[in-house]
């Protein structure tokens, strides 16, 4: 995935921290309502890859956006604003499965690429691995798969991980090389299997 690049970032942050600005202060419906709509195409596939139930991801997603507009004085500016927001969603959606008793199903549905369904009748060797790839971070324990996610699907540093997850950059990086020791053993040992099975 291509990466944004950094004026662009920088430029979109320093976006968002004024309609911060305009929300705290002015109490403006009009930038609550421009980052509604710019957030929600980032926010929803993060969450659906927290949850399949559609239903609990709209009442996250506006749970998120009422705590950012009962809070927005809250943030500090010691990070992105988008940091701030992913670590509201995180915690918002975390209490929700909590709360409906969601977590098996969470395991059972967490997905970290879209399937696209016309695809899916081709039978290539990329179509495998990424089959097996999904099945390797599905099996992950929830913590570490948040941090695969937010590491290489959303492009998030370990420090903006750590405070997205509340949790410190070592940890981060801990639960990261775990991840990826037990992908790559999940993938080789489903590659044995059917080497074996050829046999």
């Amino acid at each position: 995935m291509t990466q944004p690049l950094k004026r662009d970032v920088d430029r979109l942050d320093d976006i968002d921290k004024a309609l911060l600005r305009q929300i705290t202060e002015d109490r403006s419906t009009v930038a609550m309502q421009t980052l509604y709509d710019s957030y929600r195409s980032r926010l929803v596939p993060f969450l659906r890859r927290m949850t399949q139930d559609q239903a609990l991801i709209e009442e996250a997603y506006n749970d998120v956006m009422l705590t950012l507009w009962n809070k927005s004085n809250q943030f500090k500016g010691n990070s992105k604003v988008s940091s701030w927001i992913f670590s509201i969603a995180y915690r918002v959606c975390l209490r929700m499965i909590k709360r409906q008793q969601f977590r098996q199903k969470v395991l059972d549905s967490f997905l970290f690429f879209k399937e696209d369904e016309e695809d899916k009748q081709e039978e290539s060797n990329e179509n495998e691995d990424v089959d097996l790839l999904n099945r390797a971070i599905k099996a992950l324990p929830a913590k570490q798969r948040v941090v695969i996610e937010l590491s290489y699907y959303q492009g998030y540093s370990t420090q903006e991980i750590g405070e997205i997850a509340d949790c410190p950059t070592n940890t981060v990086k801990t639960r990261l090389h775990h991840a990826r020791q037990k992908i790559r053993a999940f993938m080789d040992a489903d590659k044995l299997d059917e080497k074996y099975d050829e046999v």
